[in-house]
C-alpha cells in the first residue's frame, strides 16, 4: 500500500504533460472544425473553393478520409463542399482548412516523434529507453527439470487400497 503511496503521483506527473497537451489540441481542433462548418453551412464564395478532381482509383488511393466530409491530401486538409461524379471521375469542391491543416502539423511536431527528431535529446532518449528496458525481465528463466534416472512401469492394477501393486497375475485368480 506504502509503495502505491509513491507510484501514483509519479504515474500522475509522467503521464498528465502529454495527456494535456493532447486534450488542448484535440480542443482547438474541435472549435476549428466547428468554425469551419458554421462557414460553410452559412455559405461561402465560390473564390473560398478549391476545385479537386481524381479517378476514383486516384481518389482512394490519395485521399486520407479523417470524417465523411474532411479529408487530407497532400498534407493539407479539405472540407468538403459539394461532390460530383462525372463518369469513372470524381470531382471534389472543397474549403481547404490552412487552420487546421497548420495545427496538425503541430501537433505531428509535438506529440508524435518528440525525441527521435532533436539530436540534443537523442542520448537522453536512449537511455531512458534503457532504463525502461531495465525494469522487466525480457529472458525466460530456464527451468531445470531433473533427469529420472529409472522410469516406473506405469500399470493399471491397483491393490484395494488404490496403491498400484504390480502386473496383475497370470491366469486370474478365480473367485
Amino acid at each position: 500500500m506504502r509503495k502505491l503511496f509513491f507510484i501514483l503521483p509519479l504515474l500522475f506527473a509522467l503521464l498528465c504533460p502529454p495527456a494535456l497537451a493532447y486534450l488542448f489540441f484535440a480542443w482547438q481542433k474541435h472549435q476549428v472544425k466547428e468554425r469551419v462548418k458554421a462557414r460553410i453551412l452559412a455559405g461561402m464564395d465560390a473564390s473560398e473553393l478549391t476545385e479537386l478532381k481524381f479517378s476514383a482509383a486516384d481518389a482512394a488511393v490519395l485521399l486520407e478520409w479523417e470524417e465523411e466530409h474532411e479529408f487530407e491530401y497532400q498534407g493539407q486538409m479539405y472540407d468538403v463542399v459539394d461532390v460530383a461524379i462525372e463518369g469513372d471521375s470524381i470531382r471534389y469542391r472543397c474549403y481547404r482548412d490552412q487552420a487546421e491543416s497548420r495545427l496538425k502539423q503541430e501537433v505531428k511536431r509535438l506529440l508524435a516523434n518528440p525525441l527521435k527528431s532533436d539530436p540534443a535529446t537523442a542520448d537522453n532518449t536512449q537511455r531512458l529507453i534503457a532504463f525502461f528496458q531495465s525494469l522487466f525481465c525480457v529472458e525466460k528463466p530456464s527451468l531445470a527439470m531433473p533427469l529420472r534416472e529409472k522410469s516406473s512401469p506405469r500399470y493399471f492394477y491397483t491393490s484395494p487400497f488404490g496403491l498400484p501393486s504390480g502386473p496383475p497375475p497370470v491366469p486370474p485368480p478365480e473367485v
